[in-house]
């Protein structure tokens, strides 16, 4: 992007263009390539009309309006004067006149930047003296060579270092001439409180930064998903390392909204998938969905896949609580879902941590404070991406058989690898952090269907009591956590006799795992 702007700026010729031209056509592109941008925390402030208090009425005017105020984080460190292109030399009327702009109680820029394409001049407004005292000046002939000059003094990762450096030049004029060696001293006691005063402050901003982040990606996210055709929406439900409820709480707006047909359409098409081969946090976000249309006394129905909404959500959470215990191949599905990416979860901690900090670190050594702070890479992010991705695939290999005696071979096929797996040391998170991630150990930990279903409803049991739902469903939304954990079903025992087939684990453990 920027050499295109570098060989674009020095082919064109910008005697016929106005003071607009310059500012759409030159200093638009130029401040997006700077990091500057409307709509975000180095905010873009145009033509400004600021009000000139008395003592400056002797130049003849009440009002001024600045073309452009670039900010860092929302707060003023330079301004723009853009001049039409059609007279080729700026002269000091047009620095007198920036300054004035700069140095207005509302602005009180420390940097002028003058601007009519064929040059880019950069003044201090606080020490600026004399027309030919510019600390850079970036040309049409030079720009290739003073474009990163320019980037070091006011692009917006670079203008608050630049301006302590500044700072920190004028001290060192200031003791170039100093005599009382005790000015030193107290200077470094000043610089010193200073920083003790600025670190808390800082850190908020660092907390402010990320949180505004977080809202945004939030925000973006939510739109995104309104926007997302229904199919994909779907899928999004049914990715097992989020348990979010976000993606159902869109599905539920659509119900909600939804006319008496579509929300027929919409319930069946549930109903079909929780019945199909979907993972357990569809499962689990389909829970969710009915127990808002039950609390909300919305009743759809009755459908092809469905009587009521009431029906619908005891069936669900009677078959979740049992791992779908009714249908063999429903019930080793369930036991597939766990064993698949708690075994993805164990390959990551065991043997792709180092690979995934590796990556982490090269990362990290790429972007920008501001950058690291909005993005906050860990490899516990990473890790958990690599397990859902992992974990899929162990999930298709074995999860469109037609037979539940198939599914149980690939379940203990997994165990297989998973007895291997076990023998490896553990290895920690180098940053300290966690996935949040459930699937732990299975039998030691959490599972998604069974505590997923649990966590939906235990908040709910009298909104459910008052709805009539089934006395087994709200006994077990009453249950502690640790009850539910105990009751976890175990899958199938494999038998004793039982080998896998040598080539299909071969094939698995070098696809997966570069293994043998």
């Amino acid at each position: 992007m920027e050499a295109m702007f570098l060989n674009d700026w020095v082919q064109h010729d910008f005697s016929t263009w106005n003071e607009s031209d310059i500012r759409e056509e030159f200093i638009a592109p130029l401040l997006r390539m700077l990091g500057y941008s409307k709509g975000t925390i180095n905010e873009i402030i145009r033509e400004p009309h600021l009000k000139l208090s008395k003592p400056f009425h002797r130049v003849g005017r009440k009002h001024i309006s600045i073309d452009y105020v670039p900010t860092i984080r929302l707060k003023s460190f330079w301004i723009i004067e853009a001049k039409p292109g059609n007279r080729k030399d700026m002269d000091y009327g047009d620095l007198l006149q920036a300054h004035l702009y700069a140095i207005h109680p509302e602005i009180q820029a420390r940097v002028i930047v003058l601007i009519n394409g064929w040059e880019i001049r950069v003044y201090d407004a606080l020490s600026i003296e004399d027309w030919n005292q510019p600390l850079l000046i970036c040309t049409q002939e030079n720009c290739k060579e003073k474009f990163e000059e320019l980037k070091k003094i006011i692009s917006a990762p670079n203008m608050l270092s630049y301006q302590r450096s500044r700072l920190l030049e004028i001290a060192r004029n200031t003791f170039s001439v100093e005599i009382d060696e005790q000015q030193i001293k107290t200077f470094q006691s000043d610089v010193n409180k200073l920083v003790a005063e600025c670190a808390p402050i800082v850190r908020e901003n660092a907390k402010q930064l990320q949180i505004m982040a977080w809202k945004q990606a939030e925000k973006e996210e939510i739109e995104q998903l309104r926007n997302t055709k229904e199919k994909l929406l779907l899928v999004h439900m049914d990715i097992p390392t989020d348990a979010r409820l976000v993606s159902a709480q869109e599905y539920l707006r659509r119900i909600i909204e939804g006319n008496d047909s579509e929300r027929i359409r919409l319930i069946d098409l549930l109903a079909m998938n929780f019945r199909a081969r979907p993972h357990a946090i569809f499962r689990v976000n389909c829970v969710y969905i009915l127990l808002v249309l039950i609390s909300r006394n919305i009743e759809i129905g009755p459908s092809l896949y469905s009587r009521s909404v009431k029906e619908s959500f005891e069936e669900l959470v009677l078959a979740n609580v049992s791992y779908w215990i009714f249908s063999d191949l429903s019930n080793s599905l369930c036991h597939l879902d766990n064993i698949s990416f708690r075994l993805a979860k164990k390959i990551g901690m065991k043997i792709a941590m180092d690979h995934l900090a590796k990556r982490v670190g090269d990362l990290k050594s790429t972007l920008s404070v501001e950058d690291l702070l909005r993005q906050r890479p860990t490899v516990a992010r990473h890790m958990s991406g690599f397990i859902g991705l992992l974990g899929e695939n162990f999930w298709r290999e074995f999860c469109s058989l037609s037979k539940a005696e198939e599914i149980w071979n690939g379940i203990w096929l997994y165990e297989k690898i998973e007895n291997f797996i076990d023998q490896l040391p553990d290895k920690k998170y180098p940053d300290g952090d966690s996935d949040l991630l459930w699937f732990n150990y299975y039998g030691r930990g959490f599972d998604m269907l069974l505590l997923g279903t649990w966590d939906v409803l235990h908040n709910s049991v009298n909104a459910m009591a008052e709805k009539n739902i089934r006395q087994e469903i709200l006994d077990f939304a009453k249950l502690e956590r640790e009850q539910v954990l105990s009751i976890i079903p175990r899958a199938k025992e494999c038998p004793d006799d039982w080998h896998p087939d040598s080539e299909q684990l071969r094939n698995i453990m070098d696809r997966y795992l570069n293994l043998r």
